[in-house]
């Protein structure tokens, strides 16, 4: 089997040779690890994809905007139901490029979502309500599993999270804050670590790492916020789940960045970290501010100071630069 040569190993092998800039430079476009006219055009062409879906689903919601009134009902469920059925067949029974069909499935996860709104303007069912996203996120659950699509995936994320936030606003009502952070944190950081099981197993690429990234972000925000909230708060406010949560996040997630040499995690996480300290100083000094505040700002510079320091001392060992 052939090895893989990443660049930075390409880099590491010329500085402790006598390779030159010119058979670097030959080789990596050989390999094609330079991108070159095809892959541009390549990039073009889903780039054109992308956009030309995003104007269907946006001319189709405009149409039913401009002539909402002079339409029948079953006219408006009808036609967007049709809608549904031809881009639905077209991603499942043509023989067009795997992308394509990601795309054409993305867009009709978007007209299920237009295809309930109008339902409910037509019978006041209410377009805002948490059961009228729950719908929409179990209609499109199988596209989802099936077309292992990151752009789409984080499309069903968003009706998750949106879901659950409204169900919090408008049925769970006397949950706490904190809860519903440490339950916004676990249900981001599952998709994290089942993205990165796939991942590992070969099931998804990784060559474009903007999910995990993106969603981790998201689920180390809201767990930071809420160990910081709660800190302000009675400890009956989430029991402690936060930073029970909160400890197991930093173990796992430094030892899995460490693992696979993934710095995004080796950044993130040291920051929320240091956040949530800053926040235990100015908390411990309420009586005397002024000097606890002199006290929380150097550790916040010392701190930031060391981590970019060791992150740069780590890449170094990684990538040999």
């Amino acid at each position: 089997m052939k090895p893989h040569l990443s660049r930075e190993i390409i880099y590491s092998i010329a500085r402790h040779s006598n390779w030159g800039e010119e058979g670097i430079a030959d080789w990596l476009r050989k390999e094609q690890v330079y991108a070159g006219p095809q892959d541009w055009v390549k990039f073009v062409r889903l780039f054109l994809l992308a956009l030309g879906g995003s104007f269907l689903i946006s001319g189709i919601i405009f149409f039913f905007a401009y002539n909402w009134a002079d339409m029948h009902k079953f006219v408006k469920l009808g036609m967007i139901e049709l809608l549904i059925l031809a881009v639905t067949f077209a991603a499942v029974f043509t023989k067009l490029s795997g992308t394509v069909k990601n795309v054409l499935l993305t867009a009709s996860t978007m007209l299920v979502g237009v295809l309930f709104a109008v339902f409910g303007q037509i019978y006041q069912t209410g377009a805002n309500a948490y059961d009228f996203f729950l719908g929409w996120t179990m209609c499109v659950v199988l596209w989802v599993v099936v077309a292992r699509f990151q752009p789409l995936w984080f499309i069903f994320l968003v009706l998750l999270n949106t879901t659950f936030v409204l169900y919090t606003q408008q049925v769970a009502t006397h949950w706490s804050f904190a809860v519903v952070m440490d339950i916004l944190f676990i249900l981001n950081a599952a998709a994290v670590v089942i993205w990165e099981v796939l991942a590992t197993k070969g099931r998804v690429g990784i060559q474009h790492r903007w999910f995990p990234r993106l969603v981790g972000l998201a689920a180390i925000t809201v767990i930071t916020i809420s160990m910081v909230s709660a800190l302000f708060e009675s400890i009956d406010y989430d029991y402690g789940l936060a930073y029970l949560l909160g400890v197991a996040m930093y173990g796992a997630g430094i030892a899995y960045g460490l693992k696979v040499r993934d710095i995004f995690y080796l950044t993130a996480l040291p920051f929320s970290g240091i956040a949530v300290v800053t926040a235990i100083l100015v908390r411990i000094g309420e009586n005397v501010p002024e000097i606890m505040l002199l006290l929380a700002t150097l550790f916040v510079v010392g701190s930031i100071t060391l981590l970019i320091q060791y992150l740069g001392k780590l890449n170094r060992q990684w990538h040999g630069r």
